[in-house]
């Protein structure tokens, strides 16, 4: 999600003022240390021009 908020020139501030949370939100929940609601995820996608689901890690490919 941190790349493809990169890729779109946007900054974590940025895109957490334009997503309607705080960017120590956002930073959190780009480290793990939170979880993203689903309209989080989808303010995020929408932001960076990508599907919500390019956002989701496959279960199936588990580490």
């Amino acid at each position: 999600m941190r790349a493809a908020l990169h890729e779109a020139g946007m900054t974590v501030e940025e895109a957490a003022l334009r997503a309607h949370m705080s960017a120590s939100s956002l930073y959190r929940k780009l480290r793990g240390e939170r979880h993203i609601t689903f309209t989080e995820l989808v303010h995020i996608a929408v932001l960076t021009g990508r599907h919500p689901s390019s956002f989701l890690r496959d279960l199936d490919e588990r580490p």
